[in-house]
């Protein structure tokens, strides 16, 4: 990522060091109105988003905004309050963050919400059946709302459950699932797959295969809605550190074009996940540890469209 903002965050870091969280100290929850809960747009520069609200001395990562734009959720961890944290614009003004109703608290991490922002897909490491104990590898559950409540999460049966390690769901508007697992077979380290919803149900799974998958590390697949685009993170040579930001495009016979690596506009000697583009396509959030910490970022999402072969 560009130097201007590297400093920009170790010099808000360090602000936060030496005298504090101002929201914390000062235990009043400021208030937010506004699109992007009142932050100022970002441009081809990746910012910090809302500093010392969203992202802080905790470790954050993911981001979903309803259609409207009037519900954010982002995770959180490492602080008093770990899970999916939801907030909500009611009468022009942004709630506090509280924990979703479908969270399992620090059991949590990957989610999305589906593109009309009734149905959100979690990863999780909670518990199977209740009373039991939490997974070792996260699987993949759904809740669906009606009118203002979640449903009680359900899991999503094999064969998207492996047994496995399977996380960062993504759906398409025609409720295609896309996701990354570590289940037996794969190609790499980790893989993306891909499994279309039938008859509300999906039964069947196809690994996405070459170019998308190598035998390197792919995962946190972002799909856009029309499925157009395929956004994810991978250590394959050639990048500029750890996990780099990749985009694929859906040609018109259904396949993909070769693996574009975003370049350093998100990508940096640090790690780089949990992309996501905001539903009216104007941002591209994702997050990184390039200050140490794992903080969620955002910036104006054009540059994408210049990375398509022949733009």
């Amino acid at each position: 990522m560009r130097i201007k903002s590297v400093l920009a965050v170790i010099i808000g870091i360090g602000a936060f060091l030496l005298i504090g969280n101002p929201y914390t100290r000062q235990r009043k929850f400021p208030e937010l109105r506004g699109p992007y809960l009142g932050q100022k747009p970002p441009g081809r520069d990746p910012q910090v988003f809302a500093p010392g609200i969203i992202s802080t001395e905790a470790s954050e990562g993911g981001s979903s905004f309803s259609p409207d734009g009037s519900i954010y959720l982002f995770a959180r961890a490492n602080s008093a309050l770990d899970g999916i944290l939801i907030m909500e614009q009611v009468d022009g003004v942004w709630s506090k963050p509280v924990l979703a109703s479908f969270s399992a608290g620090g059991h949590d991490w990957d989610f999305m919400l589906s593109p009309d922002g009734k149905t959100v897909f979690v990863a999780s490491a909670r518990p199977l059946r209740p009373g039991g104990s939490s997974t070792r590898d996260h699987q993949i559950w759904v809740s669906k709302k009606t009118g203002k409540q979640w449903s009680q999460p359900q899991l999503l049966p094999a064969p998207v459950y492996s047994g496995q390690h399977d996380s960062y769901p993504s759906v398409t508007t025609g409720g295609t699932l896309y996701f990354f697992s570590r289940r037996d077979g794969g190609i790499g380290l980790g893989d993306i797959y891909r499994a279309e919803r039938k008859n509300g149900l999906y039964p069947e799974v196809k690994n996405l295969g070459a170019p998308v998958n190598s035998e390197h590390h792919e995962v946190d697949p972002y799909i856009s809605p029309d499925e157009s685009l395929l956004i994810f993170c991978s250590d394959r040579p050639g990048g500029f550190g750890k996990d780099d930001f990749y985009v694929v495009f859906r040609k018109q016979d259904g396949s993909w074009t070769q693996p574009v690596n975003m370049g350093n506009t998100v990508n940096s000697a640090a790690q780089e996940y949990i992309p996501y583009i905001t539903p009216d396509g104007k941002y591209f959030f994702f997050t990184t540890n390039i200050s140490g910490n794992r903080d969620i970022y955002w910036v104006d999402a054009g540059f994408i469209a210049d990375l398509r072969p022949g733009h």
